[in-house]
């Protein structure tokens, strides 16, 4: 083997691992801290070992945070609400400037990306004030409308993309067979693009259970809040307690690492896939 070969490599792989060490180093404190006896996560080390594992840290900070089942309830049916609308309409948009023809289509297009320039703090107010006139102020409207909508053009540049890649023939086999567009939209196009949907999917779900500014302007009432919403009134209130912060924090974020592991390799196909037409 190449001796500057084999240094280059080994120097990567050592980099590499720095970096995950910079990543991982803060999650490991965060559970070590978990778990430790109350009032002693600060005075025993960043990385010490906790005296006991003290897993009544995890329900006594679900108990301060509301009441588990209403905060686990909202936010699982906020998050499911939101990335099964996300996927169909951003999906079929997608595959309307795909494969529709018609006039403006490309400048529609480049407006729609055009969006994705425009900061979401830009956009709150004139929300806000439309969502009060409809009377939806502290209800899930303001915060699944927006996904609903297919209000992510990035999420239909990558659908687009993919839909790009497919093979025309396909769609023609389907409109022979006597479907029309949504039927070989449903049960052609959209089947074929499942590396596309796992991303989506898991970029939505990332997004909307860590969300904390929507919630925060449109929910009121202690009935309609989410696990974020509550992690971060729990943080005003109880800001010595440091292990039952870190306990309510592991849980809200447990789900995310899980879903990211699960799914890493599956959304990093679907966008280096929709990247590669265009």
């Amino acid at each position: 083997m190449n001796p500057e070969r084999g240094f280059a490599r080994w120097s990567h792989r050592a980099l590499l691992l720095a970096l995950a060490a910079a990543f991982v180093l803060p999650f490991l404190w965060l559970i070590s801290a978990s778990l430790q006896p109350e009032g002693k996560a600060l005075g025993r080390g960043l990385f010490a070992f906790p005296d006991g594992v003290h897993l009544e840290n995890y329900p006594t900070a679900l108990q301060i945070m509301g009441d588990p089942k209403v905060l686990i309830f909202n936010t699982v049916v906020l998050t499911l609400a939101c990335v099964l609308g996300q996927l169909f309409c951003c999906s079929l948009a997608g595959y309307a400037f795909a494969r529709l023809r018609f006039r403006g289509r490309d400048t529609l297009f480049l407006l729609v990306l055009a969006t994705m320039m425009l900061p979401p703090q830009v956009l709150a107010i004139p929300q806000f004030l439309l969502f009060k006139e409809f009377g939806l102020i502290d209800t899930f409207g303001p915060l699944i409308l927006p996904t609903v909508l297919g209000g992510a053009p990035f999420f239909i540049f990558l659908f687009r993309q993919y839909f790009l890649t497919i093979p025309h023939e396909l769609a023609e086999a389907a409109r022979m067979d006597g479907c029309g567009f949504f039927a070989t939209y449903w049960k052609v196009m959209l089947p074929l693009a499942r590396p596309v949907v796992g991303t989506v999917a898991v970029f939505t779900f990332l997004a909307t259970w860590n969300d904390f500014w929507a919630p925060l302007i449109y929910l009121n009432s202690e009935d309609k809040q989410t696990l974020t919403l509550a992690l971060a009134t729990f943080n005003q209130t109880y800001r010595i307690a440091v292990e039952w912060l870190m306990a309510g924090t592991a849980v809200v974020l447990a789900p995310c690492v899980l879903v990211y592991f699960l799914s890493q390799k599956f959304f990093l196909r679907g966008v280096r896939l929709s990247a590669g037409k265009g």
